[in-house]
Order: C-alpha cells, then structure tokens, then sequence
C-alpha cells in the first residue's frame, strides 16, 4: 500500500489525543466478511489498496470528521432506497455531519462524496491511498486544532 508509514504515522497521532474518543483500529482480513455488501460481479475489482489498509490498519470511528466501515456496503443499503445515478457506489466510509465516501464501480472505482444535504456526488479521488491520505492530513489538523483550543 502507497503511503503506509505516513499513514501510520497520522493514524498513531489522531488515536494518542488527549481528546480522542474513538474506537478505531479493528483490523479485519476476511475478505468474504469484508465484500458481503459488494454485488458478486464486482467483488474481484474491489481495489486491493482498500483491502489492504483494512487488514493493516482496521476500521473504525477515527474522529467524528471520518468513520471507515467494516467493508463496502451499496448506497442503497444505506440510503434504504434505491437511486440509480448511485446503482455503483459501495459506502465504505462516512462523517459525523451525513457526508458519504462511496468506491464509484462504473467509474473505475474512483472515490466519491456523497453529500445528501446538496444531493451531490464529486470525484475526490482516482485511488483509495490517495484518498486515506488525504483525509488522515485533514482529520489530523481537526485534532491538532482542537487540542489548541
């Protein structure tokens, strides 16, 4: 996985707060357990990256600016309805404010936001390293604000 010393870095940082609440760090490895809410067609696409970090680094409540699922789930399982722009788009993480982090399958497996307030979705990635990364350096400026306060 690209970036997995930063990312160890930045995850030891926001869980060893003084204010850290969260639960994280679950590591999982079956990967049936982890693609049960991936559709059997596109359960081999699923990015190796993705599974990887999960296996490395776990899931959980990290901060309420990210929670990382157990696995993907489709948009309509957690919508509890289904919307077709959205037939390809597995949650896999999400925010305390209702914002969605969906794997787009019918686009290459790019990383959307799903914002249900502005019924929206915007690319914010081509590839899940990035994207963690990416969220990690935000949520540790979160915590690193918080703690200054």
């Amino acid at each position: 996985m690209e970036n997995a010393l930063n990312i160890r870095e930045l995850i030891n940082h926001i869980t060893s707060a003084e204010l850290y609440e969260g639960d994280y760090g679950s590591c999982l490895t079956d990967r049936d357990a982890i693609l049960s809410g991936v559709d059997a067609a596109d359960r081999d696409s699923v990015p190796a990256d993705y599974l990887a970090f999960l296996g490395t680094f776990g899931f959980g409540d990290l901060d309420s600016a990210l929670y990382i699922e157990d696995g993907p789930d489709k948009y309509a399982a957690i919508a509890g309805c289904e919307v077709d722009a959205y037939s390809r788009m597995y949650v896999f993480a999400g925010t305390s404010d209702g914002v969605l982090y969906a794997f787009d399958a019918g686009n290459n497996w790019s990383i959307v936001e799903i914002d249900s307030e502005i019924d929206e979705v915007r690319v914010l990635a081509d590839n899940f390293s990035s994207f963690i990364l990416n969220q990690l350096i935000e949520v540790k400026g979160y915590v690193d604000w918080r703690a200054e306060q």
